[in-house]
């Protein structure tokens, strides 16, 4: 991940990030140590940096937690870190968010940036309901920064986190995911009694109001979240599935909304997987829908293309 703000950026913490890290905590001991469990000699050395990126990065193909660096813009010298732990899913979708910053450089407006970006992306790409944060009451400072970034106050956690060896009571704050008050569908679909039923799961006609807005999606093929195209056929499916639906998420819209599907494949389709992870992915509710086999596609990696037109009121 890497996300550009004003004056800062923030991305995905490499490997190649130890000493700079290291630098940022060793600098930063003292300030960070009042805001955290406590940390032994060996957490501030290249070795204990190493580990603790290692395992960020192994959390975070786990979808357990991100950790991002902060950097300014102008001279690229990493100010800060900034993370999602407690990652939970299914009904809930939720995580906790965490940071610091350099000390010398708090009070600029660098951390509201960082958190404002980290939240977008963890509503628009990683498909979070719910973000929350627990500051210590008399952290004015990391509260105003919450509360910049459309955070809001919801009470008071009574000693539920040991800082700095004894255990303090935080203000809770959270975030919600406007884009998860999904506008309902303006279009209508049906199968029409004149001619015989569909020969798959898709739709014959698909009714769009006057007035709706059209939104048209690109070609979408099957990379990961990291851009990673893998060479299994079904699982280029799926990934390609899951772009999409994380597309239409971040204009407010689902499945619902489809007007015309179009599906190419340079490679036999598993007709039984391939309409699993359909029927999934509509929820019942098919659209209309073209499938065709290519001689190939723009790059001999792809296998499958799925362009998607939809519709919103």
């Amino acid at each position: 991940m890497f996300m550009q703000g004003k004056q800062i950026y923030v991305r995905s913490v490499e490997e190649s990030d130890v000493e700079a890290l290291l630098k940022l905590e060793k600098e930063n001991r003292d300030f960070f140590q009042r805001f955290t469990g406590l940390r032994g000699d060996e957490f501030y050395t290249s070795e204990g940096q190493l580990e603790r990126i290692r395992k960020a990065r192994e959390s975070s193909k786990a979808d357990q937690g991100y950790l991002y660096v902060i950097g300014l813009r102008d001279t690229g010298e990493m100010i800060g870190e900034i993370m999602l732990t407690e990652v939970v899913r299914e009904n809930l979708q939720s995580c906790w968010i965490g940071y610091f910053l350099d000390q010398d450089h708090n009070g600029k407006g660098y951390m509201t940036e960082a958190v404002q970006l980290v939240v977008k992306f963890a509503f628009q790409e990683l498909k979070f309901h719910r973000i929350e944060a627990g500051v210590m009451p008399h952290n004015l400072g990391s509260i105003q920064v919450l509360l910049k970034a459309g955070f809001h106050k919801e009470g008071i956690a009574r000693k539920n986190v040991k800082i700095n060896g004894k255990w303090e009571d935080h203000q809770t704050l959270a975030i919600l995911n406007e884009a998860d008050e999904e506008q309902p569908s303006p279009i209508q679909r049906y199968n029409p009694p004149v001619i015989a039923p569909p020969i798959g799961p898709y739709t014959h006609v698909t009714q769009v109001p006057r007035g709706a807005g059209l939104v048209v999606f690109s070609g979408q093929v099957g990379t990961d979240r990291e851009g990673n195209l893998p060479d299994d056929m079904k699982q280029q499916v799926e990934n390609t599935l899951a772009n999409i639906e994380r597309l239409l998420a971040a204009e407010s819209m689902s499945a619902d909304h489809i007007v015309k599907i179009n599906i190419w494949a340079a490679q036999e389709v598993d007709w039984d997987h391939f309409h699993q992870v359909w029927e999934k992915f509509h929820g019942g509710k098919a659209p209309a829908m073209t499938m065709a086999y290519v001689p190939a596609l723009a790059m001999p990696s792809i296998q499958v293309e799925i362009e998607v037109w939809a519709a919103k009121g």
